[in-house]
């Protein structure tokens, strides 16, 4: 995909996050930073599959939450994520560690088992990543013994589709999250595995109006 692509796929999803709750009078939307961290394998093909060792990565960005329904909101969460594995042979002493730095796009459905979206949640959706670099370390003995970073440039598909769903809870400003994720398709000459991550995620999002004004008349019985 062309990075003219790229930016009109996120120009297109942030549109949608503001202009999504225009047509909800009932109910605001919400954003705020994210963070959070995962641990990684790359496996070959099984969904949400394990292999190997794994790779702790971190996870920085951007939570977008729009309403559909009175329980249902679209999460569009822009963010850097690290992935990646790690792989041992104990009979030849050698560790192996592949560091992945994505820039990715989820775009989930999250669907609170509440009316008024607060307590326990299910998400679930696709994402778009697009692979920014990575690093490859060789030990042997417990011994660094060769490392190097690659850059997928002058590679036109960088780009990786995966399939997500999560647990989650939320109360008032705050959000967290367990997420598992899994890529739908392999790079044709720089990473053919498919790459699964399982995270912990955690947000807060600024007040909506109606939360502040509910502060502000509490303040003033007060």
């Amino acid at each position: 995909m062309a990075p003219s692509l790229h930016a009109a796929a996120l120009s297109l999803a942030v549109g949608l996050a503001l202009l999504l709750p225009s047509s909800s009078t009932a109910q605001e939307s919400r954003n705020g930073p994210k963070v959070g961290v995962g641990i990684g394998t790359q496996t070959l093909g099984q969904f949400l599959g394990w292999s190997g060792l794994p790779k702790v990565g971190p996870i920085v960005g951007w939570s977008f939450e729009a309403p559909v329904t009175d329980q249902i909101r679209l999460l569009i969460e822009p963010m850097y994520i690290g992935k990646g594995s790690v792989t041992v042979n104990s009979q030849l002493k050698t560790r192996s560690s592949v560091a992945l730095n994505y820039l990715e796009m989820p775009l989930l459905l999250k669907v609170s088992t509440n009316p008024d979206p607060q307590g326990l949640f299910l998400t679930g959706g696709l994402m778009y990543g697009y692979l920014l670099h990575g690093k490859v370390k060789n030990f042997r003995d417990g011994q660094l013994e060769s490392s190097y970073d690659f850059s997928p440039a002058g590679h036109t598909n960088r780009g990786q589709f995966s399939a997500a769903i999560g647990l989650g809870h939320e109360i008032g400003s705050w959000m967290w999250e367990l997420r598992g994720q899994s890529s739908l398709n392999t790079f044709d000459r720089v990473v053919r595995s498919h790459m699964v991550v399982y995270s912990l995620q955690v947000a807060w999002r600024f007040p909506t109006q109606a939360e502040r004004e509910e502060k502000r008349r509490t303040q003033e019985e007060d």
